[in-house]
């Protein structure tokens, strides 16, 4: 069975965009009010999303 070789960039693309995405939530959550809680929410429902979708979806390998 063949690894595929993945860039540091590659591996930690997806985690830094969620990780940020969920700071600017907390952030906004913390220091705004009215439109930013609305910002807060949708921040932090989308790394929440990505979550879910991820652990629902198929165990099998790709070929």
């Amino acid at each position: 069975m063949k690894r595929e070789r993945h860039t540091t960039d590659e591996t930690f693309r997806w985690p830094c965009l969620l990780g940020a995405l969920t700071v600017v939530g907390l952030a906004s959550a913390l220091f705004g009010d009215d439109g930013w809680d609305a910002l807060s929410w949708a921040a932090l429902a989308i790394p929440l999303a990505v979550l879910g979708w991820k652990a629902s979806g198929s165990r099998t390998p790709r070929s």
